[in-house]
């Protein structure tokens, strides 16, 4: 018996389908066309699942879809190789995943990017928090992980910020102001007159960076 639930936009968490079982707790796989199965007893409730979710998505590698990968706005051409030792490299348009086993490529590959995301993402957070100083006094904590509808949320009664780990496939100019968004939400918590103030002060040219992606629905969650 399966029933399959669409998460809705609020959610940052993969679509995914149920699975009943009599185990006890909650296990998840992810199927090689990518479809992520939750395995639960019928006494689980929607929101003990996706809490689960939540807490264990980073966990989840999901298959290469694609040929090609976009990162800060490059297109590289993904080939696959075995050797001695698993990384992954860029030469001009390539990006060149090498595993021991061929059974290894996706962790390699997730792993990267998991890896990427958490140097860069940290780096350009602590460049873009020099800028905001005069406004802001302490950098916020900063969290990644994978997101469905939001490039970045704001935490202030935490004192942190959590960003979207897929923000590495867009330019490193896009990626700031979404940094620089999430930074002037600390103490302007709403797009009012003067978050905006604020935010054309710190980054004058913020409109421009928006339009460095291409798509409305990817723009929707930056307004």
């Amino acid at each position: 018996m399966s029933k399959k639930i669409h998460t809705t936009r609020n959610h940052s968490i993969p679509e995914y389908s149920v699975k009943i079982t009599k185990q006890k707790g909650i296990r998840m796989r992810v199927t090689p066309q990518g479809k992520l199965i939750i395995h639960a007893n019928p006494f689980c409730t929607k929101e003990s699942i996706e809490k689960f979710i939540q807490e264990h998505v980073d966990e989840l590698y999901f298959p290469l879809k694609s040929s090609s990968v976009r990162l800060f706005g490059r297109s590289f051409q993904i080939r696959k190789v075995t050797g001695s030792s698993n990384h992954v490299s860029t030469c001009e348009h390539e990006l060149i995943i090498q595993a021991k086993d061929c059974t290894l490529m996706e962790k390699v590959y997730q792993d990267f990017l998991k890896q990427t995301a958490k140097d860069v993402l940290s780096d350009i957070s602590d460049m873009i928090f020099l800028r905001v100083q005069p406004i802001l006094t302490k950098k916020p904590k900063i969290l990644i992980r994978r997101m469905s509808s939001s490039w970045g949320v704001c935490h202030p009664d935490k004192g942190s910020i959590t960003l979207n780990s897929e923000l590495i496939h867009y330019p490193v100019e896009f990626i700031e102001y979404v940094i620089c968004h999430e930074f002037i939400h600390m103490v302007e918590p709403n797009h009012s007159p003067a978050f905006y103030a604020q935010l054309c002060k710190v980054m004058p040219d913020y409109k421009r960076r928006i339009d460095l992606i291409e798509t409305s629905n990817e723009k929707q969650y930056l307004m």
